[in-house]
């Protein structure tokens, strides 16, 4: 059934408010509007390509939002424009618009998010391939981010997580185990854990034998 635009109404961000008059209205570019009119008469196919056009327009704005913020993982732009109730066509479509464009890279992300989790939070590789699973990130770009994050790396970052929990303290068993838990929450193999937690046993002061906190370097 044709319907008759009965407002035109300009917007923020270059977007016009087209309404009909059975009570749909619909914001699409500026430069779509230019050839629609109050009074104008719609088809129902030119209704439905509206509604299209509207429905790409909100979600491309909301990718591009969430991008502006920061880099994003293809799932996390495709969940969130699930939340819009877009058709699936023009979801899928504005998700392989942005990779096409290169402004959704899952490759990339991986090893920013590994970077920056490393830099700032100190994570070990567990953690961070947990997390980037969560993201939806293949395993092949979680594992080519992760494959220069090995043992000895994390010995170091182990070993200045342990020297910062201990402050000015001397090391006891409380602070060993709190050592061992903070670094197994982090994600660090249980190997740096393992060998990190006995150096510090080994600094106990005290004549008992350290070994009582159950804690054995592995065999190299």
């Amino acid at each position: 059934m044709p319907e008759i635009i009965t407002e035109r109404k300009p917007r923020p961000r270059d977007r016009v408010e087209i309404r009909l008059s059975g009570g749909r209205f619909f914001a699409i570019p500026q430069a779509a509007a230019e050839t629609l009119a109050v009074g104008q008469e719609l088809s129902d196919e030119d209704v439905t390509h509206l509604d299209g056009l509207s429905q790409y327009t909100l979600g491309r704005d909301k990718a591009m939002r969430m991008l502006a913020l920061r880099s994003r993982s293809k799932r996390e732009i495709d969940d969130a424009l699930r939340t819009l109730g877009l058709r699936d066509t023009i979801r899928t479509g504005i998700v392989r618009e942005l990779e096409e464009i290169g402004l959704v890279d899952d490759a990339r992300f991986a090893r920013e998010f590994v970077a920056v989790k490393k830099d700032v939070r100190r994570v070990g590789p567990h953690r961070l391939r947990y997390d980037l699973g969560k993201l939806g990130l293949a395993r092949t770009a979680v594992d080519e981010a992760l494959s220069d994050f090995g043992a000895e790396e994390q010995l170091t970052m182990a070993r200045a997580l342990a020297e910062k929990q201990l402050g000015a303290s001397l090391p006891n068993e409380k602070l060993v185990r709190r050592v061992i838990g903070m670094l197994r929450r982090k994600g660090y193999d249980y190997a740096v854990v393992n060998k990190v937690a006995y150096e510090m046993a080994r600094r106990i002061p005290r004549a008992a034998d350290a070994d009582e906190v159950a804690i054995e370097p592995d065999e190299e």
